[in-house]
């Protein structure tokens, strides 16, 4: 019976059924391991246009200021997810307020993080429109 309970288990390990914990960040907050490696955006159709700023990470805390500014697609947005990626692996998922001028702060790193923006609209269309390396820069 224990050889047969031993066998089982070895049979379950070498298939990858037994996964390895998840490491908790915040309450709100996903983390997954991430790629500091960008990938492939989407170019917004012209009627659905949308300009999400980006500022610089602040030089003293390395906090990272996104801001939704608009645009001619504006009115079907219904959300706005950002994502960071810092180079200890941990992702930071975030909503955005779809409204002008709503502004969101998420935590980065005092060295390279990456940012990805996503963009839902009302008829279930969603697009990657962000995808880069944002650097930590010192002031001076």
């Amino acid at each position: 019976m224990l050889a047969t309970g031993c066998i089982i288990l070895a049979m379950i390990i070498s298939c990858g059924c037994v996964s390895s914990p998840v490491e908790e960040t915040a309450p709100g907050n996903g983390a997954v391991t991430g790629s500091l490696t960008p990938g492939p955006t989407q170019t917004l159709p012209s009627e659905r246009s949308v300009d999400i700023q980006i500022n610089d990470k602040d030089a003293l805390d390395a906090t990272i200021s996104v801001i939704f500014a608009g645009g001619k697609g504006q009115a079907a947005v219904t959300s706005i997810e950002v994502r960071v990626t810092r180079p200890d692996g941990v992702v930071v998922t975030e909503n955005l307020a779809a409204e002008k001028g709503a502004e969101l702060k998420i935590q980065g790193s005092k060295d390279e993080d990456r940012i990805e923006v996503f963009v839902s609209f009302n008829d279930g269309t969603s697009y990657k429109i962000i995808d880069r390396i944002l650097p930590y820069r010192t002031r001076g």
